[in-house]
C-alpha cells in the first residue's frame, strides 16, 4: 500500500472511532479500500496512458529514424545502381566500338592484302617483260654479233680466196692480173660512195 493510502486509512479510521460507531468503521475502511484501490486503478491507467504516448513518441521517433535511413540507403542504392548501368553501358558502347574498330582493321587489312596480291601480280608480270624484252635485245644482240662475225669470216675467207686467186692469176698470166687490179681498184671506187 502506498502512502496515501495509509493516511487515508488513517483519517477514516480515525473519524470513525470518533464517532464511536466501530462495526460502521469496519465497513467504511472496506470501501475506502475499494476507493482506494480504484483511484490506484485509475492513476496507474492514465500512468500506463501517458508512459504510451511518451514510448509512442520515442518509438515513432526511432522508426522514423530507421526509415529515412532505409530510404537513404534505397536511395543511395539507386544512385549506385544507376552508376553501375552507366559504366556498363559505357563499357559495352567501348566493347562495341573496339569490335567494329577490330572489324574495320580485319577488313582494311584483307583489302590491303588483295591490293598488295594484285601490285605484285603486275609487278612480277612487268619484271617478265622487262626480262622477256631484255633477253630478245640480247638475243638480238648475240645474232647481230654472229652475223657480223659471220660476215667478218666470210670476208676474211672471200679476202683469202680472192688473195690466193688473184695471186695465183697474177703469177700464171700478170697482163691479165694487171688489167683485173685495175679493174678491182675502179669497181672498189664505186663501191666505197
Amino acid at each position: 500500500m502506498s502512502v496515501l493510502d495509509t493516511i487515508a486509512n488513517h483519517l477514516f479510521i480515525g473519524a470513525a472511532y470518533a464517532q464511536g460507531e466501530v462495526a460502521h468503521v469496519e465497513h467504511i475502511e472496506e470501501d475506502t479500500h475499494s476507493a482506494v484501490e480504484l483511484v490506484l486503478a485509475a492513476a496507474l491507467l492514465v500512468l500506463l496512458v501517458i508512459l504510451a504516448l511518451k514510448a509512442r513518441k520515442a518509438i515513432l521517433g526511432v522508426l522514423d529514424k530507421r526509415t529515412d535511413r532505409i530510404r537513404e540507403d534505397l536511395a543511395e542504392a539507386e544512385r549506385l545502381r544507376s552508376e553501375a548501368e552507366a559504366y556498363l553501358a559505357k563499357a559495352q558502347a567501348r566493347q562495341r566500338e573496339a569490335a567494329a574498330e577490330a572489324a574495320a582493321i580485319i577488313e582494311r587489312a584483307k583489302h590491303d592484302a588483295v591490293r598488295l596480291r594484285d601490285k605484285a601480280a603486275v609487278d612480277i608480270e612487268a619484271a617478265m617483260k622487262r626480262r622477256e624484252v631484255m633477253a630478245l635485245e640480247r638475243i638480238a644482240q648475240a645474232e647481230a654479233q654472229a652475223v657480223a662475225e659471220v660476215r667478218s669470216t666470210a670476208v676474211n675467207v672471200a679476202v683469202a680466196a680472192a688473195r690466193t686467186l688473184v695471186g695465183g692469176q697474177l703469177a700464171a698470166d700478170p697482163a691479165k692480173g694487171s688489167a683485173l687490179l685495175d679493174a678491182a681498184i675502179e669497181d672498189l671506187g664505186g663501191k666505197l660512195h
